[in-house]
């Protein structure tokens, strides 16, 4: 994404690393001729692997949605709402 202004200019930039599952990336901004960066570094989990993490942890999903308005989750979906609960002790 890039932002230009008569007193700033800001430049989003990334790389992906999905081997890793990590996106690097940084916020550059040029403002009263200075440079200022912003870096971000994230690593993500796929929903298989939060299910997982949460089995471990005595809890299974009760339900998943690709938004808050509940609408299906699918291979297509870009983001996930989760709900995990205690797992059955029976």
């Amino acid at each position: 994404m890039t932002k230009i202004t008569e007193e700033r200019v800001e430049l989003d930039v990334g790389q992906h690393d999905p081997a890793a599952q990590r996106v690097f990336s940084q916020k550059v901004v040029l403002a009263d001729g200075t440079v200022h960066l912003y870096p971000i570094q994230i690593r993500y989990a796929w929903p298989s692997e939060l299910d997982l993490m949460a089995q471990l942890a005595g809890l299974r999903l009760r339900e998943r949605w690709s938004s808050w308005q509940r609408d299906a989750f699918t291979s297509e979906s870009g983001k996930h709402i989760s709900i995990y609960e205690r797992a059955s002790t029976t």
